[in-house]
């Protein structure tokens, strides 16, 4: 009503100036107001009409800022920046921001030393640091906000039992999700593998290793049979493969925390590692293989690329890089990772690559627009953007099946096919062990190489008691600082 009666006033207003303008010489009545006077009356009238009018918008509530923390590269970002602008522009409750932290090492460290309040509500982390994240103060485990979910989640429900597998505590609960799933493997030139007679399906094992490099650099047909990208992840991936548990208790899978390094005391383990460390000492000795410790990217590719070198064992996400440095001079081809001995491999497959984590940093509406965020970067085309632009995998069938990732498939790389083939017959038999010192381990794992390829006469009995030995110290380190 108010609305209403502000008009009519207005509108009564406006007869009257017309009426007194046209009656001056009228009927004897009243003279009226002069015309100026009227009109800044009716002007005043008019102002205080709009106001009463005018209603005030409300103002829109800024988004919730949610910062996540990576190791990621400029290369990296800028792929994740294109997911992260869309999360941003279909929907207005959350805005995310990535911001580089250092290697991987280093964001870890500042992370674990972050007070609470500071923390982002997102932080990248290996995959194998997934034991680490879940009994971190730092760390919300995902499944608190899936269990509140309503909506649900799909793509998780279809995302391979390896890969998913590989981001769960020992319970089956959800810790992060992959962003980038790296899997583990061995690129070849398909070219002269079938030169020189090879079968890459016959490849299944470290001795398969040396054994096709000993025919390819005995052959002729290049001058290193293999190179490394040099990493002890690649030790763990081997004897996963393989089905092999190097630690008590599972590997720490059922329930009851590692305690013991079974390198030396278990006769399976043992006999594992030396095989792989034995084929490593082999390798340099015959000088079949780039030496241990090159850059991957600015040795290894290069004399793939020329075809100074046959195979290299890295992981998925280094595809993009192979493939540009190739720019089609050959087929490559990649192989699922092998196992340590010749005993076949395990109906798993190792994982490997970076995952997304919310971190606790007590403000709930950032940490659930933390896992709104990453379900929306695990959907179709958002996963297999970032997928196809840096090599890794689609970490679930619905990006998989998008348009983008089947055309990058069809037209870019089509051995990488024989990988999902792998996954979709695998289960979590080959995970990771469940141990919150991961990165010790893999320290251990890589000196141990580095000392069997250096010298073709140490003593591998030695080495492996070293590694042992400082995995050991390091777990019982943990396990007393961090009392049940």
């Amino acid at each position: 009503m108010k609305r209403y009666d502000a008009a009519r006033r207005s509108m009564a207003l406006g007869m009257a100036v017309m009426m007194g303008v046209g009656g001056i010489t009228g009927c004897g009545q009243k003279e009226t107001k002069p015309a100026a006077e009227t009109t800044k009356e009716v002007t005043e009238v008019s102002e205080q009409t709009a106001a009463e009018t005018k209603t005030e918008a409300p103002e829109q509530a800024a988004p919730e800022e949610v910062v996540w923390w990576t190791y990621f590269g400029d290369a990296n970002i800028g792929y994740l920046q294109t997911v992260i602008d869309s999360f941003n522009e279909s929907q207005s409750e959350y805005h995310v921001t990535i911001e580089y932290q250092g290697k991987q090492d280093e964001m870890n460290a500042k992370i674990q030393s972050t007070a609470q309040k500071d923390l982002p509500a997102l932080f990248s982390g290996a995959v194998e640091n997934v034991a680490m994240y879940a009994e971190a103060d730092y760390c919300k485990p995902i499944q608190e906000y899936l269990d509140a979910d309503t909506e649900g989640w799909p793509e998780l429900d279809h995302t391979w039992d390896a890969i998913r597998g590989a981001y769960c505590d020992t319970q089956g609960n959800q810790v992060g999700y992959p962003i980038g799933y790296s899997y583990p493997g061995i690129y070849y030139n398909a070219d002269m593998f079938r030169e020189a007679g090879i079968d890459p399906a016959e490849v299944n094992s470290f001795q398969d290793l040396y054994d096709a490099s000993k025919k390819l650099v005995d052959g002729g047909f290049t001058t290193y049979g293999i190179g490394f990208h040099p990493d002890g992840f690649y030790f763990n991936a081997a004897l996963g493969r393989e089905g092999i548990k190097a630690y008590n208790n599972d590997n720490g899978l059922n329930g009851e925390r590692i305690t013991q390094c079974l390198y030396e005391t278990d006769e399976a383990v043992y006999n594992a590692v030396y095989s792989m460390l034995e084929v490593y000492q082999k390798l340099h000795a015959e000088e079949l293989c780039v030496p241990y410790g090159s850059d991957y990217q600015a040795e290894i590719i290069p004399q793939i690329a020329s075809g100074d070198c046959a195979m290299m064992m890295g992981v998925v996400s280094m595809t993009t890089k192979v493939l540009d440095s190739v720019n089609g001079a050959f087929e490559v081809g990649i192989l699922p990772m092998v196992s340590a001995t010749e005993e076949g491999k395990c109906t798993g497959e190792p994982a490997g690559g970076t995952g997304t984590f919310i971190g606790n940093n007590g403000n709930e509406k950032q940490m659930q627009g933390a896992y709104e965020f990453i379900k929306y970067a695990s959907t179709g085309e958002s996963a297999a953007h970032f997928a196809v632009k840096t090599g890794y995998l689609a970490p679930n069938q619905e990006a998989y099946d998008s348009e983008t990732y089947q055309t990058y498939v069809k037209e870019t790389f089509p051995a990488v096919a024989s990988v999902y083939d792998s996954l979709a017959k695998s289960d979590d038999s080959a995970l990771n062990p469940y141990i919150p010192i991961s990165n010790e381990m893999k320290a251990a794992n890589k000196f141990a190489i580095e000392t069997a390829a250096a010298d073709s006469k140490a003593d591998l009995k030695q080495v492996i008691h070293t590694a042992a030995e400082s995995i050991q110290e390091a777990i019982d380190l943990y396990n007393q600082s961090n009392p049940e």
